[in-house]
């Protein structure tokens, strides 16, 4: 070992050994930061922190069936659709916002669990081919039935929240603290569901499927219920979308969106739930950095996307969680 890695090192269990002792103190300065953000950033910025706790709910549907169940699932963008436009179709038939988000997250899991039925008996590149086929085939959709969906004119989302309560606060400050709290809500819902029996189950039969079906886990089933459940939570990002964009056209779920939730799942951390915020800040925020270098700023980001997978492949989240263990 060099000399610099040995202070590379130091300097990395000094840092994580007071971050450890301070913890409490640095919990407490973190959620006071994230109050008052929408106080302390423009609009533009705080629409796009909002955004990335959309994606750090997406995130968990590549954690859950990619990270966990082994399945290589490419129907995330379309999932996402459904719950945006289901929301918008309800409030048209005059259901109520909040109502109308549920009952959208219910659908998408319903398309994903008669989807994944057949689906999910195949496995790997054949898996991903589906869905894949389904996402297009979902984007299609949108843009051969204009009367219903608005084609590729698009469609006008309704607001969430009322006027009268957009008129004592910003809209905007409003999308961000009900993310925030959604947001929050799935990471221990879900932080919970993968460190139980159902979390074990799925590990075990993304190492040996075999040595699963020999001490009684029901593979088709569990992997069902991961299919299921990634659409439900993309069912609910979607719902939340709509309202919050306020608009939705069809190439905002498409292969693209796909790839893009599976980065910040990926980035993050495929087997650490907390690090999907750390997905959702780069697949959000740098895009928005490189902005100003237009011409080339895609293929930055690809380098960099490809660095940080290469020196960090479990995630931001897993690199920290190992510095945590140590």
């Amino acid at each position: 070992m060099s000399r610099f890695e040995m202070l590379e090192r130091m300097v990395d269990n000094r840092l994580f050994d007071t971050i450890k002792a301070h913890q409490t103190t640095i919990g407490a300065v973190v959620v006071a930061i994230a109050v008052l953000i929408p106080f302390l950033v423009p609009s533009a910025l705080l629409f796009d922190l909002t955004l990335v706790f959309i994606y750090g709910m997406l995130a968990f549907s590549a954690i859950l069936p990619i990270g966990y169940a082994g399945q290589l699932i490419l129907a995330q963008g379309a999932f996402f659709g459904v719950g945006a436009y289901s929301f918008v179709k309800l409030t048209e038939a005059g259901l109520p916002p909040v109502v109308a988000i549920l009952v959208a997250t219910v659908f998408t899991g319903v398309v994903a669990y008669l989807l994944g039925k057949p689906a999910t008996r195949a496995s790997g590149i054949y898996l991903g081919i589906i869905t894949l086929a389904f996402n297009e085939l979902f984007v299609n959709f949108l843009e051969l039935f204009p009367d219903f969906t608005g084609g590729s004119t698009g469609l006008s989302a309704p607001s969430l929240f009322p006027s009268v309560m957009t008129g004592m606060i910003p809209g905007d400050v409003l999308y961000y603290y009900l993310l925030l709290l959604v947001y929050i809500g799935t990471v221990v819902f879900f932080y919970r569901l993968l460190h139980s029996e159902f979390g074990w189950a799925l590990l075990t039969i993304k190492e040996d499927p075999v040595l699963a079906e020999s001490i009684g886990i029901d593979a088709q089933r569990y992997r069902l219920l991961s299919f299921t459940s990634a659409g439900l939570i993309c069912g609910l990002a979607g719902g939340l979308f709509a309202p919050f964009n306020g608009y939705l056209s069809p190439p905002m779920f498409d292969l693209h969106r796909t790839i893009d939730i599976i980065l910040a799942g990926v980035a993050g951390g495929l087997t650490t739930p907390i690090g999907s915020i750390f997905g959702g800040l780069i697949v959000v925020l740098v895009p928005e950095v490189l902005r100003f270098i237009a011409e080339i700023r895609l293929i930055i980001y690809g380098v960099l996307l490809i660095l940080l997978l290469m020196y960090l492949p479990e995630g931001i989240g897993g690199w920290l969680r190992e510095k945590w263990e140590q």
